[in-house]
């Protein structure tokens, strides 16, 4: 076991690979964690209630605490590593004074309180539906929900029975996939709280690699009516989310992706305040957290908002062409460093930019 320090908190936890650990860290998610702490920060009150179902280390929920200073009650709930995480309570404890703390070890699927929470957290290994009926019967109006998956074979179209049976959901292997993995996931989340008579909006997302991250917010109005299917070409690199039969450039059958989440993905003015907050006084991130955390949230503020983007090399790959820079083009996305997105079809984008 060794001792790590991250933000303003210390703690005990494993450096090994997540499946070899007992104790559920991984240094690689600081800058996810980052964003969280500023999530908080920017866009809840004060004298929260908080819960993780999987705490793992404490790491996350520690520096949530801390560095917030917005709870003042948590649950950390790990059913493997209560141990360490009441270790690392109390090599914080003269930071955590004021947050009334609770370590519980129960099994996240059948996770039951007597009371309701302002903010839930959902981080598991693999995928994390099996869970989401515990956090919506505690969840509180007005509240926050964080959803993890690491599942991305299944969501981004290489496991695409494992996506039917837990998502509900057909992906497809494309070069947005990745895309197509939060909106699916996003679906999934958004229909079993409507079980539960909550509403949700999606506020922030976090994608690196094999890991999926979206943040919730409960709201008063419905969102359910912005599920539903996209089409893919089986041919060319056109897709839409109108149904057609045929592809408009060249003529040939459209897969069918979904259901999934067709609305935005992020919220702008959420993530305004955001910025807003990054950039003042009451958040003492180091300069390279302040950096990498800002370029983050500006680009993702500036993308256009239309569903899916394309990459140059699927383009020139497509075309047969020498692959173009992405410098030419003007709405980049943050989801891949050769992506960008267009707000006309696949047809005009050609006529317009490759003539």
């Amino acid at each position: 076991m060794d001792l790590f320090e991250e933000g303003k908190v210390k703690f005990f936890a494993e450096d090994k690979q997540l499946k070899k650990a007992e104790v559920f860290f991984n240094p690689k998610r600081k800058f996810d964690r980052d964003l969280n702490v500023l999530l908080v920060s920017s866009l809840m009150n004060k004298n929260l209630s908080g819960l993780e179902l999987f705490s793992g280390s404490g790491v996350r929920g520690l520096r949530l605490c801390i560095e917030t200073g917005k709870f003042s009650s948590f649950v950390f709930n790990d059913i493997k590593s209560s141990e360490i995480v009441e270790k690392n309570i109390e090599i914080n404890k003269r930071k955590l004074s004021k947050v009334d703390k609770k370590v519980t070890n129960f099994d996240a699927v059948s996770f039951e309180s007597g009371k309701k929470y302002d903010y839930i957290d959902i981080d598991p290994f693999g995928s994390p539906v099996f869970y989401l009926n515990s956090a919506f019967k505690l969840l509180k109006k007005g509240g926050v929900l964080a959803v993890s998956a690491t599942d991305t074979a299944a969501l981004m179209g290489s496991a695409q029975k494992a996506c039917i049976r837990k998502y509900g959901s057909v992906s497809l292997k494309t070069a947005y996939s990745n895309e197509l993995g939060i909106r699916i996931l996003i679906k999934k989340v958004i229909e079993e709280a409507e079980i539960h008579s909550i509403k949700l909006l999606p506020l922030l997302f976090n994608f690196e690699g094999n890991f999926l991250r979206v943040y919730f917010k409960s709201i008063a109005y419905n969102t359910k009516e912005k599920i539903g299917y996209a089409y893919q070409c089986s041919k060319c690199p056109s897709r839409q989310i109108k149904k057609e039969i045929k592809c408009s450039y060249c003529g040939s059958r459209f897969y069918r992706i979904g259901k999934l989440w067709l609305g935005p993905i992020y919220s702008k003015k959420y993530i305004v305040k955001m910025l807003s907050v990054l950039n003042g006084k009451d958040l003492s991130f180091p300069a390279d957290s302040v950096l990498k955390v800002s370029n983050y949230l500006t680009k993702l503020s500036n993308e256009l908002d239309v569903f899916s983007y394309y990459t140059t090399s699927q383009i020139s790959s497509f075309l047969k062409q020498p692959e173009l820079s992405i410098s030419r083009f003007k709405d980049k996305t943050i989801l891949s460093p050769k992506g960008f997105r267009i707000a006309v079809s696949f047809s005009d984008f050609l006529n317009n930019n490759l003539k």
